[in-house]
C-alpha cells in the first residue's frame, strides 16, 4: 500500500470516528501512532493530510557543491566520521558514503592490487618500504592512472619516519600519518569489511599447508566482487 493510500486510509477511519490507537492497531503497525497522530492533526487544521515535503533529508544531495564541502573537510586535519559529516551536512549517512566512494574515490574500484606474501621473516619498516611500498605503487599507478590516494593503518611499519618520508616523495597523494581517520567502519573499509569479502571467497577445505594457503589467497584476490569494494 503506498503513502497515500494509507493517508486516505487513516482519514476516512478517522471521519467515521476511529481514534489514533485504534487506526494503529487496525493497520497493525504499518504506520506509527506518532505519524498517526501528526496527520489527524493536519486533519483537524486543514481537513486533509498535506506533506509539503518528504520527510527527511533531501533526496538530491551528491551535488557539486556538497561533494567540494565533503572534500574540504577531509582536507582539514581534523578527524571526522560519516555520522558527523552527515549530520553538519543534513544529509543521509548513505549519501555521505557514496560520495566518498563514487565522487571522491576514496575507495579503489579497480580491484585489489596484488597481495604480497612474506614467508620468512617480520614485517618491519625496511621490509616494508623495499617490498610492499613499490607493489602498492605500481598496482596503484597501474589500475587509478597518475590520480589517486594511498592511506595506510596505524602498524608500526606505516607510521615509521621513513616510511612516511617514502609515501610522501613517490605517491601521487598520501594520507600522513597526523591526518589518518579514525578507526571506524565508516572510513576504514579494508579493516573492517574488505578483508571479510575476501574470507568468504576463499575455500577453506582446500587449505591444508602454507603452500595451498598462499596459493587460496592469491586465487581468492581475484574473485572479490568489484561492487563489494
Amino acid at each position: 500500500m503506498k503513502s497515500k493510500d494509507i493517508q486516505k486510509v487513516v482519514k476516512i477511519k478517522y471521519e467515521n470516528g476511529d481514534g489514533p490507537a485504534k487506526i494503529y492497531r487496525d493497520l497493525a503497525g504499518v504506520v506509527s501512532l506518532p505519524t498517526i497522530k501528526l496527520w489527524i492533526k493536519m486533519i483537524n487544521k486543514t481537513g486533509s493530510i498535506l506533506l509539503s515535503s518528504p520527510p527527511g533529508c533531501p533526496r538530491t544531495v551528491r551535488t557539486k557543491a556538497a561533494i567540494v564541502k565533503v572534500k574540504n573537510r577531509l582536507n582539514q586535519k581534523k578527524r571526522v566520521s560519516t555520522r558527523k559529516l552527515a549530520k553538519d551536512m543534513n544529509i543521509s549517512r548513505t549519501s555521505i558514503q557514496r560520495i566518498l566512494s563514487e565522487d571522491l574515490g576514496c575507495a579503489c574500484a579497480e580491484g585489489l592490487t596484488t597481495p604480497i606474501i612474506l614467508e620468512n621473516g617480520m614485517m618491519d619498516a625496511e621490509v616494508y618500504i623495499n617490498k610492499v611500498l613499490p607493489i602498492a605503487l605500481e598496482c596503484g599507478d597501474k589500475m587509478l592512472g597518475s590520480d589517486w590516494t594511498y592511506q595506510q593503518d596505524g602498524a608500526r611499519p606505516h607510521t615509521h619516519h621513513l616510511t612516511q618520508e617514502w609515501c610522501a616523495k613517490h605517491f601521487p597523494d598520501f594520507i600522513p600519518e597526523k591526518r589518518w581517520p579514525p578507526n571506524s567502519p565508516d572510513l576504514c573499509p579494508l579493516d573492517y569489511s574488505l578483508w571479510n569479502k575476501l574470507a568468504q571467497c576463499m575455500n577453506w577445505d582446500r587449505i591444508t599447508t602454507k603452500a595451498t594457503l598462499i596459493a587460496e589467497i592469491k586465487r581468492s584476490v581475484t574473485k572479490v566482487d568489484k561492487k563489494k569494494i
